[in-house]
């Protein structure tokens, strides 16, 4: 069973476009406003309408580009999330790890 923890990450999108993607904050589902939640199953999941989802097909919008959502790719949200203090020090290495072979490569 995967095991989930809240979102807490810089944009992938603006490390994919070659900015430093901000300080790691919580992201929140667009169609109802929850939580995120990322899984070591490479899946985020809405802690309110409940949609679970690979990580490969979400798109990205921060305060940089509130109503531009923006592709990235595995390899610049494994550097967002690898790099998120939070996320890492709760998850643990084994966590990382099982999320990375999960991830793919897209």
């Amino acid at each position: 069973m995967a095991q989930y923890f809240d979102l807490v990450i810089r944009c992938p999108a603006c490390i994919a476009d070659g900015r430093d993607g901000g300080l790691p904050g919580y992201w929140y589902h667009h169609q109802c406003g929850g939580g995120l939640q990322i899984g070591d199953d490479a899946n985020y999941q809405c802690k309110s309408c409940f949609q679970r989802h690979h990580v490969r097909n979400w798109r990205y919008a921060c305060e940089q580009h509130e109503s531009d959502f923006r592709a990235t790719t595995s390899a610049h949200l494994a550097n967002a999330v690898s790099t998120a203090g939070q996320l890492t020090s709760v998850a643990g290495r084994r966590w990382l790890m099982t999320f990375l072979e999960n991830l793919g490569d897209w």
